[in-house]
């Protein structure tokens, strides 16, 4: 009996008619009921059937969904109440991104020295890259902490970077142990006469983002969110890659005059698992006045993987 009389209840409401009996209810009731999906209706009803029996009395039901709670008091047998309320969200919220993109550089062009030299011409820039080839690859592990109603957070973590700069001269090779950062452009197989493949650097970054985000939905299943921050990295190492024909690999690692210290503004645009995110370093890529001054800007797409 009493389940009917809440089911016809509940349809009544949704449907707009009056109620036949009197219940106690707060404001909120038509509107949670309203809100109700389908499937929320379905629970309430397979909750109730399995909680309350003809003579129940003083009972209560809580039905949950990702936001909202619920709860039905059974007072007496045609007398009940519904409440609703909002649930607290989560106090801290956890994810783990990758982030797939290109390097590419600013140079201040009045800073550019170029030497010619028997080998070939000796710069203190990073020579031109091949874009579609320089590739930056991070991950990143974040806990956000809830500001407003669980759609501001705060966010922080720790984070490793990968930098490939790839040359588009494959004859182009870094001087170790300069007084300031020295590429050569090797004239060509004539001067060098192994063939090769590839020539690039690479540096490795250990870091810290702290952002503040914004998502759509509170807790971790939102699906449009935004962060804007700061990522401040330490270099760990740095090497020269050079692959000769047949496969041969020749490194050389060094610190090739670069900034120990990394200091970046970000921008990142989420949607589901995927995003776009944009960085624009504050720091210069060479340590002061052993390099032309030099911007290394990221951009490409993040992967969330939890």
């Amino acid at each position: 009996m009493i389940q009917k009389t809440i089911i016809a209840t509940l349809l009544a409401l949704l449907s707009g008619m009056p109620l036949l009996k009197a219940q106690t209810m707060d404001t909120t009731s038509v509107d949670t009921l309203i809100s109700i999906t389908d499937s929320l209706i379905s629970e309430v009803i397979r909750e109730i059937k399995k909680e309350i029996k003809d003579e129940a009395k003083d009972l209560k039901v809580e039905i949950k969904d990702g936001i909202n709670e619920v709860e039905i008091e059974i007072i007496e047998r045609d007398t009940y109440r519904m409440v609703k309320r909002k649930r607290k969200p989560k106090a801290t919220i956890e994810e783990t991104r990758q982030y797939w993109g290109y390097n590419t550089q600013i140079i201040n062009e009045s800073e550019m020295k170029t030497n010619p030299t028997q080998m070939g011409d000796q710069s203190n820039f990073l020579p031109e890259l091949s874009n579609a080839k320089s590739i930056h690859f991070g991950i990143e592990q974040q806990w956000g902490f809830n500001l407003i109603r669980g759609k501001v957070r705060v966010f922080t973590g720790i984070r490793y970077d990968i930098h490939n700069y790839r040359f588009q001269n494959n004859y182009t090779r870094l001087i170790q142990d300069q007084p300031e950062f020295t590429a050569v452009e090797v004239g060509g197989p004539l001067i060098d006469p192994i063939p090769v493949e590839k020539s690039k650097v690479v540096s490795n970054y250990i870091g810290i983002p702290v952002s503040l985000g914004f998502q759509d939905k509170p807790g971790d299943n939102s699906k449009f969110s935004a962060k804007v921050g700061v990522h401040a990295g330490y270099r760990v190492r740095t090497h020269t890659k050079i692959k000769q024909s047949g496969g041969n690999v020749e490194k050389q690692f060094d610190d090739f005059n670069m900034n120990d210290f990394y200091l970046s503004p970000f921008v990142n645009v989420n949607y589901g698992d995927m995003g776009l995110y944009m960085r624009y370093p504050l720091t210069n890529l060479f340590k002061s006045g052993q390099g032309a001054s030099t911007q290394s800007v990221q951009f490409g797409i993040t992967l969330k993987m939890s």
